[in-house]
C-alpha cells in the first residue's frame, strides 16, 4: 500500500511541475507581447506627431508649388524640381521624370507632390530646391524646410543672380511667399569671382565659415577673372556678407592665405561682426541635432518586460508552494495508512 502511496504521490509532483512550466512560459510570453505592444504603440505615436505633423499644422497637403507667371520662360514643356537636402544628395538625378511637376487646370503654377514622388522631407533638415524647364531656364538656390511644405514660390524677374560656379551664367531669383527671405530664401554665396549674392545664409554655415572657404577654394579664380587686386578683392567681398577688419584678418591667419592685404589700408570697419560667425569672437552656428526623443519606444519597451516578470517570478513560487503542501500531504496518509 506505501508504494502505491508514492507511486500517486510522484505522479502528482510531476504534473505540478508540468504546470508550473506551461505557466512560466505563458508568463514569458504575455510579458513578451505586452512589452512589444507598448513599443510599437510609442513608435507609432513618435511618428504621428514627426514629421507628418509638421505638415498636417500648415493645412496643405505635402507639395510644394511654383509660380511660374513671372518668369518669363516661354515654350516649355514641363517645370521640374530639382530637391536635395542641403550639403547632401538629390532625390533624384537633373533631368529625370521623377523631378517633373504637374500643371493639372494649366494655371501656371506647378506642383511637386512629395508623397507620390516618394520624397521625405525630414523635420530639422535643410533642404533646396532649383527650378527649371526643359529648355534649360532655372532659378538660383532656394532654401526651405518642412515647414515651409504647402507653399508656393515665385519669380523676381528683376533681380538675377551670377550663377556661383560659372559666372558667365545667371539666374533668376526665388522667393517663396509668406516667408522671410532671409530666413528661408535664396542661398547666399560667394561666387567663382567672388561677387556675394543671395539673401539666406544657409544654417549649415556662417558668413565668416564661408569667407575662409573663398579663401581656401575660390581666390585664385577670383584673382584671374575679377580685375581686382588682393586689398580690393577681400574688402569688396567680405563687406557683402558683413565682415570687418578683424574677421578678415583672423580669416588669413586660420587659411594661411597668401594674399596682398593690409589691415591699416582696408576700407572696412574696424573689430568684428559679432554675428557672422567668428569663433574667435564666441560666434558660429549651433547646429545640434534633436534626438532625445528617439530612445522612446525602447525604453518603454524595457520597462514594460521588467514590471511583468515579477510577477512571474510570484507565479513560480506559489506553484511550488503548492507542490510542497501537495507532497507533505501524501506524506501524512502514508504514515497514517501504516499505522
Amino acid at each position: 500500500m506505501f508504494k502505491k502511496i508514492m507511486s500517486v504521490m510522484l505522479a502528482i509532483v510531476m504534473l505540478m511541475s508540468v504546470a508550473m512550466i506551461a505557466s512560466s512560459a505563458a508568463q514569458v510570453e504575455i510579458a513578451d507581447n505586452s512589452a512589444d505592444a507598448v513599443a510599437d504603440v510609442a513608435a507609432d505615436g513618435s511618428a504621428d506627431t514627426g514629421a507628418d505633423g509638421d505638415v498636417a499644422d500648415t493645412g496643405s497637403a505635402n507639395v510644394l508649388h511654383f509660380d511660374t507667371s513671372a518668369t518669363g520662360w516661354q515654350n516649355y514643356k514641363y517645370i521640374a524640381f530639382h530637391i536635395w537636402a542641403y550639403g547632401g544628395d538629390s532625390f533624384y538625378a537633373w533631368g529625370s521624370k521623377g523631378q517633373r511637376g504637374t500643371d493639372e487646370d494649366g494655371d501656371g503654377i506647378w506642383t511637386y507632390d512629395l508623397d507620390a514622388k516618394g520624397c521625405t522631407i525630414e523635420p530639422g533638415t535643410l533642404y533646396a530646391v532649383i527650378f527649371y524647364a526643359d529648355t534649360g531656364m532655372q532659378t538660383h538656390d532656394l532654401l526651405f524646410d518642412s515647414s515651409v511644405i504647402g507653399d508656393t514660390a515665385y519669380c523676381d524677374p528683376n533681380t538675377m543672380y551670377e550663377n556661383m560656379a560659372d559666372s558667365n551664367k545667371t539666374s533668376v531669383a526665388a522667393f517663396w511667399q509668406g516667408q522671410q527671405p532671409d530666413v528661408f530664401g535664396p542661398v547666399m554665396g560667394i561666387t567663382s569671382i567672388g561677387n556675394v549674392v543671395g539673401t539666406c545664409i544657409p544654417s549649415t554655415t556662417t558668413k565668416y565659415a564661408m569667407f575662409e572657404d573663398f579663401l581656401v577654394n575660390t581666390l585664385a579664380n577670383a584673382r584671374t577673372y575679377s580685375g581686382k587686386d588682393d586689398q580690393t578683392l577681400l574688402d569688396d567681398t567680405a563687406a557683402a556678407i558683413g565682415l570687418q577688419k578683424d574677421d578678415v584678418e583672423t580669416a588669413i591667419k586660420n587659411t594661411g592665405a597668401d594674399v596682398a592685404w593690409d589691415k591699416s589700408k582696408s576700407t572696412l570697419k574696424d573689430g568684428s561682426n559679432p554675428e557672422a560667425g567668428n569663433d574667435n569672437n564666441n560666434g558660429g552656428n549651433s547646429n545640434s541635432g534633436s534626438s532625445s526623443n528617439k530612445t522612446t519606444g525602447s525604453s518603454t519597451k524595457t520597462g514594460s518586460g521588467s514590471t511583468t516578470k515579477t510577477g512571474q517570478e510570484s507565479t513560480i513560487l506559489f506553484i511550488m508552494l503548492g507542490v510542497m503542501l501537495a507532497a507533505a500531504g501524501v506524506v501524512v496518509l502514508a504514515r497514517k495508512e501504516r499505522a
